[in-house]
């Protein structure tokens, strides 16, 4: 619909314009002539007269002769010109009329030109593009849906680690047998899905394309362009020449960590996800859904409630998950409980309101009034007292939680990861209490007041009004355990996937690559009856991909490219 409106606009502007041009456009009326009036009797005394003999003297014109110049300069007088010499193609102006006055600092304006038959040609086929692709747009959003068969890729969750992987996303890929890594513009590529084609559908793609084999994609990791490979007979997985590079184009973990102080502790790869290949017909049951709101997924909705990561759920489940724990906990102590030299701010605050008190009571009021200058300065003594006290508590807390930091720090050198151990460390912290000062409006509405409250919560309990570091971990523990899950379903305990695996199956369903259909999105250069979608990959944060602003990378290919297996013509978009 915003497409359509967008183009309604458009059109009626590029209307607008052809009216303008095609419209009479009057001449500016030329100014009134400057008729000169009668003189006016001077109001000046008279002056004496003049001498009249210096006036015929003054009046008479002095003739300068070209050997009297001549004798000033020192040059050869100039021979005068005759008549003959002057172009007599060139015209004296003509005397302007004697009653009228030309302003010619104001000249008329220009008239426009009318419009020639190729300026009205322009416009015309201007406007039945725009018209025409706005119906287009309307017809596919229209049409979405009703395709014969397309292809959704969900993944497996769990993971079936019993049978072989024919169709997955992320991971290695496998080449055949003795296959360079496919380069893009001399950069080898990012290796992103491969997609059994016996495993597809006959109608898809009108039944074009290959049914044996798979094919592999492969994206440019700066700017998207990409590669595909048809594999006849896929090897042994294929690892790639380089590692990811976190700071690539397209690398985002979920919760949001590519734009903030956590993205050294993400894993940097993409996830190797098996997937399954599930045709849907209209009418049928689609496990894709994207139809939740931003702000409304599982990661807020945790954020929102609280949560407590001395539960089992949220144990490390190796070294790596319990280093970066502690190393997130060094960081946000370090940063919150840090000791500060000098007055506070609320030291400050305080004073500030003590010299605003005296001048009210000196006669200077006050816009707050008395009554509200005594009820700041009583709230914030509370707050001065109970900030005091949370400083020492919190002081006391650091001490111990820094004790514990360095003993996992020290025992993941030598020792190896139980869960037992794990369970050891999260209950110690568990018993470090710290505290958190709260300002709130004051519940009665007096002027100045505010409601002063202290949180006294364990060192591993996340509450939405005192956000120190747990989400923070939280992020981090799903960030690894999926790639540990994608890879090893056992590796995280029943407890950790009863917690995982529904927050997954979520973003999974909001996230779901499809293939053989209309895209979801618009992209510029699609044509339902010419072109095959053979790919479209939402930004998803289960496989930490990222494609414009959260948009999608669709991939499409003329049909005629796809019937004559021109692996070489893929057309690759972002959605917008």
């Amino acid at each position: 619909m915003l497409m359509l409106g967008g183009g309604t606009l458009a059109y009626l502007l590029i209307v607008y314009f052809v009216w303008r041009r095609r419209g009479p456009v009057a001449p500016k009326a030329p100014k009134a002539p400057r008729v000169p009036g009668a003189p006016r009797e001077s109001r000046l005394p008279s002056l004496p007269r003049r001498d009249r003999a210096r006036e015929r003297i003054a009046e008479e014109p002095v003739e300068i002769s070209a050997s009297r110049l001549a004798r000033v300069s020192g040059r050869a007088p100039l021979e005068p010109a005759t008549e003959s010499a002057f172009d007599a193609s060139v015209e004296a102006p003509a005397a302007a009329h004697a009653d009228v006055l030309v302003d010619e600092r104001d000249p008329l304006p220009p008239v426009p030109a009318e419009p020639t038959e190729a300026d009205r040609a322009m416009v015309t086929q201007m406007l039945e593009s725009m018209v025409a692709q706005v119906e287009h747009e309307a017809d596919l959003i229209e049409r979405r849906g009703t395709e014969p068969v397309a292809v959704r890729l969900a993944p497996q969750i769990p993971p079936r680690t019993d049978e072989a992987r024919t169709s997955w996303l992320g991971g290695r890929p496998r080449l055949d047998p003795g296959a360079a890594w496919p380069q893009i513009r001399e950069v080898p590529g990012q290796f992103i899905a491969q997609i059994a084609c016996a495993d597809l559908p006959a109608g898809i793609w009108d039944g074009l394309g290959p049914r044996r084999g798979s094919l592999a994609l492969f994206i440019h990791p700066r700017d998207g362009d990409a590669a595909l490979v048809h594999v006849h007979e896929a090897g042994e997985p294929v690892e790639p020449p380089h590692p990811l590079d976190p700071g690539g184009s397209f690398f985002a973990p979920h919760g949001g960590l590519r734009f903030g102080d956590l993205m050294p502790f993400a894993r940097a790869a993409f996830p190797e996800w098996p997937v399954d290949l599930v045709a849907v017909r209209p009418g049928d049951a689609d496990p894709r859904q994207a139809d939740g709101e931003d702000g409304d997924g599982p990661g807020f909705r945790l954020y929102r409630l609280g949560y407590d990561i001395a539960d089992p759920a949220f144990h490390p489940f190796d070294w790596p998950s319990m280093l970066a724990m502690v190393e997130i906990l060094a960081m946000r102590i370090e940063r919150y409980w840090k000791e500060v030299e000098g007055p506070s701010p609320i030291d400050t605050q305080l004073a500030s309101v003590e010299r605003r008190l005296v001048k009210h009571d000196d006669g200077e009021k006050d816009p707050l009034g008395r009554e509200g200058l005594v009820n700041m300065r009583a709230a914030l003594q509370e707050l001065h007292d109970a900030a005091a006290a949370a400083r020492a508590a919190n002081h006391v807390a650091r001490f111990r939680a820094e004790e514990i930091i360095d003993i996992v720090r020290e025992s993941a050198t030598r020792m190896a990861f139980t869960a037992t151990d794990a369970a050891a460390v999260m209950e110690a912290l568990q018993a470090i209490t710290w505290v958190k000062v709260l300002r709130k409006p004051d519940p009665a509405g007096r002027p100045g007041a505010e409601l002063i409250e202290s949180l006294t919560l364990p060192l591993t309990q996340h509450h939405p009004d005192a956000p120190l570091w747990v989400h923070d971990y939280h992020s981090i523990w799903f960030d690894h355990a999926k790639h540990a899950y994608a890879a090893d379903p056992d590796a995280l305990s029943d407890a950790a996937r009863a917690v995982f695996e529904p927050y997954a199956q979520e973003l999974a369903a909001r996230e779901m690559p499809s293939i053989g259909h209309i895209p979801f999105r618009y992209v510029h250069d699609y044509d339902e009856e010419s072109h095959a979608t053979l790919l479209e990959l939402p930004t998803s944060g289960l496989m930490s991909w990222m494609f414009g602003d959260v948009d999608h990378l669709v991939l499409t290919m003329r049909k005629a490219d796809l019937a004559a297996g021109r692996w070489d013509r893929p057309i690759v978009q972002v959605s917008n």
